[in-house]
């Protein structure tokens, strides 16, 4: 596919913000379904300014980042098990964004921060590799501040599967969202999101 097909294919209305980032660049960038998108979703349901300092969790190769750090002027940790640093590192400055955005690699289980350090955490198709223990939330939340929040959104399909996989897979998008209001939560919201309901952002 050239690049007006790539720009055609990866233009939803409902993704302003990911409609302008060239198409080629998205798609190099990616390591499963568009990381832009599940950001810019997942960032309309959290309230980001500039000078924020963020947490992102399994950033891949820190389109993410770039993507936050771009949109709303927040400082990034980019965070990753299997992608080198020092490549993320290349791909922030080609972006322009060497001054907001610190690439790492580690752990998600042993992360290297003071406790209440972020403003917020986020994790955009990679918690469901790290996150499946049920005290995992519990760990990272002493990574915030009070009052600071955790959005974590994941891919998913519009319909349970009853009798196995849909034919053919992967036809639609879903997304699973999970946002923490910290400190006082009773309990994370969970949400299922259809992709004619996912609402532009801006």
């Amino acid at each position: 596919m050239g690049k007006e097909g790539w720009k055609e294919a990866l233009q939803l209305e409902q993704f302003p913000r990911a409609a302008r980032y060239d198409p080629e660049w998205m798609v190099q960038n990616e390591m499963g379904p568009s990381s832009l998108w599940l950001m810019e979703f997942l960032s309309d349901n959290m309230t980001l300014k500039p000078g924020m300092k963020v947490l992102d969790l399994g950033c891949g190769k820190a389109g993410s980042s770039i993507f936050l750090a771009r949109e709303f002027g927040v400082q990034v940790w980019a965070l990753d098990l299997w992608i080198d640093p020092g490549q993320n590192w290349e791909r922030i400055k080609e972006a322009g964004q060497e001054d907001l955005i610190y690439p790492l690699q580690g752990e998600a289980h042993a992360l290297p921060f003071a406790p209440h350090f972020f403003d917020a955490i986020v994790s955009a198709d990679a918690y469901h590799y790290f996150g499946t223990c049920q005290l995992y939330l519990h760990y990272i939340i002493k990574f915030l501040r009070p009052g600071g929040q955790i959005g974590i959104v994941v891919p998913g399909l519009i319909k349970d599967m009853e009798e196995g996989p849909p034919t053919p897979p992967g036809t639609a998008l879903g997304e699973r969202v999970l946002h923490v209001p910290h400190p006082g939560l009773v309990g994370p919201v969970v949400e299922q999101i259809r992709p004619d309901a996912a609402g532009g952002g801006g």
